[in-house]
């Protein structure tokens, strides 16, 4: 993943959201600190669950974050699974 990507898109969302760095830590169950780090693209590792906790504090999807897509918005439903047609 890419982290400067992912600390301007951190960086972009919260404040489009007018949150502070802390505002969105504590919502995110983070430190302000680690934050600030990811912001600047000087943390070099991030956990899974700690990556969907801040989507979830700035309302867009992992994917936009992780750079996997330019849309922010999060998914609306998943899709349904695919039943298989009967065979015999």
């Amino acid at each position: 993943m890419d982290m400067t990507l992912l600390g301007t898109r951190l960086r972009e969302r919260r404040t489009q959201a007018g949150l502070s760095q802390q505002a969105v830590a504590h919502r995110a169950g983070i430190i302000q600190r680690d934050l600030s780090l990811l912001e600047c693209g000087l943390k070099g590792a991030l956990w899974a669950e700690t990556l969907r906790r801040l989507a979830d504090a700035l309302g867009c999807s992992l994917d936009y974050l992780a750079g996997r897509t330019d849309d922010p918005a999060p998914p609306r439903t998943r899709p349904r699974p695919r039943k298989g047609a009967l065979v015999g």
